[in-house]
């Protein structure tokens, strides 16, 4: 069984600085909750390498899929007007 409080950075899966960031939180929620991986995709019903592309900033994965992961972790997802540049 792997350790959640493993320190290894994994290298994104895009240049997106949003989705990278999305991922990380996710990450650092699921290890801080003591969860492994495997078990949280279990829990949410998508596989460990799914989990692992959200985690990593990846494209291309259905939002709905996202959204199960941060709920899984008790988060919400907001979405925030963008400070505009003066």
């Amino acid at each position: 069984m792997s350790n959640p409080t493993r320190k290894k950075q994994g290298k994104p899966a895009s240049d997106n600085h949003t989705l990278v960031e999305l991922g990380q939180l996710l990450a650092q929620r699921r290890r801080d909750s003591g969860i492994v991986q495997q078990d949280l995709a279990k829990t949410v019903g998508v596989s460990r390498s799914t989990l692992h592309t959200i985690e990593h900033g990846g494209e291309g994965v259905r939002w709905e899929k996202v959204v199960a992961v941060a709920h899984a972790l008790n988060l919400d997802i907001e979405f925030v007007p963008q400070k505009s540049v003066s």
